[in-house]
């Protein structure tokens, strides 16, 4: 399995974020309309902002429930994720999102506070526990090994 790449979009919360419902499938998903600055390095060292772009950001299933919960207007973000065309239903015309795939304040410029504390539900702990043993060393049967020697 391959490392998967993407684009990354530093941006903020531009409208106001909608959650809706596929009527097709009931997958949620989290829309919102985000703002990108744009920025050029000087040769003294210094940047300047080059203009800003307005693009459509989506993300669907449980991160677009997580999402909902977490931004509003004016909120700075980190995705990753990929451009994507489509069809419009409505008009018919060809348009583009932001299909992310991750979604997360940027901590550059967010005030964040982690807690720790398990979240609630038999599911989610029983998860806690397949987490933390996949971080354990197997069991191994005792085998004798004999020591390594060089030149041999």
């Amino acid at each position: 399995m391959g490392i998967k790449s993407g684009v990354i979009m530093v941006g903020h919360i531009a409208g106001d974020p909608r959650l809706t419902t596929s009527e097709e499938t009931g997958t949620p998903r989290f829309y919102a309309r985000v703002g990108v600055d744009h920025w050029r390095r000087e040769d003294d060292g210094r940047f300047t902002n080059t203009g800003r772009t307005y693009h459509d950001l989506a993300i669907r299933y449980k991160a677009a429930e997580a999402a909902m919960e977490m931004f509003k207007k004016g909120d700075d973000f980190i995705a990753t994720g990929q451009f994507k065309k489509f069809t419009d239903r409505v008009t018919g015309e060809e348009r583009e999102e932001f299909r992310a795939d991750t979604l997360t304040p940027n901590p550059v410029t967010t005030r964040l506070a982690i807690n720790r504390e398990p979240r609630g539900g038999a599911a989610r702990e029983a998860m806690g526990t397949e987490r933390s043993q996949a971080f354990e060393r197997p069991e191994q049967s005792a085998q004798v090994r004999e020591p390594a020697t060089l030149g041999h």
